[in-house]
């Protein structure tokens, strides 16, 4: 017989049969066709027919669903309805970050850290809420996944409390709006990036906890991601590498630094391929077959043990203070097979390439990290190449006989993986200049003479705008003569206006 579920309406309707199938006053005189009567089947099963046959038809389940669920209306059980239904809460609690994004520019050393300022805004939709506290810190997560014991979760899980804000220091009162609680900090610059690597990972989680007189504690969390971004220098590196007993040279120029997303370009010059005999004259000379690359990825951390298991580390003075652990992967690799250019008819023979190498991009690769409780992220390029021995006459290099020797050349590069700085800078370069940091007052002229043998007058000794005026106009009126418009020397007004006209007047 298939299950049927009864509606909420005939639960309600048959209050005596309430949520409790285990018993029945009263055995059940309908019984079910397809099956023959028994006298010890059980009243539940009495009982649930019952219902399902009390439901409509239009109600009822098909046969291949066991469920049926009606939007709006739950069944509780008795030892679920006991449970008190939460309430909405009488209050708000949102962060606003106004600072740019947190960067760390520059290597743990000499990094001046990130400048971290937003807003904690509480909106109370009461007439009046009392609040007995209301505190936030700011915390720092690390989570080992190689833990010193692997069910304790003080030995899994380190917090440490980077600085708290107490925005009220005693029992309070807020009226019904919104309410805005700013905050800054500045976070060290040695601390480590954020980070999720197999090992460990590393969090900076802001968490907000306000506590009113009457309900239950409202809190908020939120992680924050910080990134490290080392600028790179103006120029590239260089790097040499000798493979004894032969006279190879390998001369590598590297960049500084790589990004996780993008192409970089490495140049290599060998030197020493070929080695003549001037008896003979004939030569031996190298041959680059084939070139490898692969970046690995390094994960180094050491798992501490809590108080309650550090009796396991002994009392001596050389046990470290946990377990050490290491990670390797390669997140890029490749095969370059030609492109090369070789030149066997130099004095030492010359042979030149470059080839590009990049980040898979679906590695989810770590930038380098160095922390002091041991965590370190680091990055090794790694390059072979495989080279053949060839004999030839001096005269026709290109007549090349194989002598089947061969070698294998490695070369190990210290790459440094980091976020590109874009166009951001650290905040102590872009803030104005500040009131110590500006003169008094400018340098004085002093008493050299500048000017005609004179000294420069001082500011006390100059005389006013006004009177100057006064005595140019009256030295150009004195040289006027009346009759026909002419001075004392035949000069015109057409003159003596322009003579007027030389003098300017100010009125500030």
């Amino acid at each position: 017989m298939p299950h049927k579920v009864a509606t909420p309406f005939a639960f309600f309707r048959s209050a005596s049969n309430s949520f409790d199938l285990q018993e029945s006053k009263k055995p059940s005189r309908r019984r079910s066709n397809s099956r023959p009567p028994s006298s010890d089947r059980s009243s539940s099963s009495s009982n649930s027919s019952l219902l399902a046959n009390d439901v409509p038809r239009s109600f009822r389940m098909p046969d291949s669903h066991k469920r049926l669920s009606f939007p709006g209306i739950q069944l509780h059980s008795p030892k679920s309805s006991t449970k008190s239904i939460p309430q909405h809460h009488a209050s708000d609690l949102e962060f606003v970050i106004e600072s740019p994004p947190l960067v760390f520019y520059g290597p743990p050393a000499t990094s001046t850290g990130a400048l971290l300022s937003g807003q904690l805004k509480l909106n109370v939709h009461d007439e009046f809420m009392a609040i007995e506290s209301f505190t936030m810190r700011l915390a720092l997560e690390v989570t080992r996944k190689k833990p010193f014991h692997n069910h304790c979760p003080d030995c899994s899980q380190q917090t440490t409390d980077l600085t708290t804000w107490s925005f009220l220091h005693g029992p309070a009162t807020l009226r019904k709006g919104k309410h805005d609680f700013p905050f800054s900090f500045l976070l060290p610059g040695h601390l480590p990036a954020t980070m999720k690597g197999s090992l460990s990972g590393i969090d900076y989680d802001l968490r907000a906890t306000m506590v009113p007189k009457t309900g239950e504690p409202i809190k908020l969390s939120q992680i924050l991601n910080i990134k490290r971004a080392i600028c790179p220098s103006e120029y590239p590196r260089h790097s040499i590498r000798i493979f004894p007993p032969t006279n190879l040279t390998a001369n590598c120029q590297l960049p500084p630094v790589i990004h996780p997303i993008g192409e970089t370009t490495i140049s290599m010059r060998m030197d020493g391929v070929v080695k003549r005999n001037c008896e003979t004259k004939t030569q031996t000379q190298w041959k680059l077959k084939r070139l490898t690359w692969r970046l690995d990825e390094t994960q180094k951390e050491i798992s501490p043990a809590c108080p309650k298991h550090a009796a396991k580390l002994g009392n001596g003075d050389d046990v470290k203070k946990g377990t050490a652990h290491q990670d390797t992967r390669t997140i890029g690799t490749d095969e370059v097979k030609s492109g090369w250019k070789a030149d066997y008819g130099s004095p030492d023979g010359v042979i030149e390439l470059e080839f590009p190498f990049s980040i898979r991009s679906d590695s989810h690769p770590i930038c380098d990290t160095k922390a002091e409780d041991g965590t370190e992220v680091s990055h090794v390029l790694v390059v072979e190449m495989i080279v053949a021995e060839e004999f030839a006459p001096i005269k026709k290099p290109t007549q090349t006989t194989p002598t089947g020797a061969a070698r294998v050349l490695r070369m190990h590069f210290n790459v440094t993986v980091t976020e590109r700085a874009g166009l951001g800078i650290s905040w102590d370069e872009e803030q104005p200049p500040l009131y110590e940091n500006v003169p008094a007052s400018p340098p004085a002229y002093g008493n050299a003479d500048l000017y005609e043998g004179e000294p420069i007058p001082d500011y006390e000794d100059l005389t006013p705008l006004d009177s100057a005026v006064e005595d140019a106009y009256s030295s150009t009126s004195g040289s006027i003569r009346q009759d026909n418009g002419e001075g004392p020397s035949g000069t015109s007004r057409t003159s003596i206006s322009s003579a007027m006209s030389s003098v300017e007047i100010h009125e500030e």
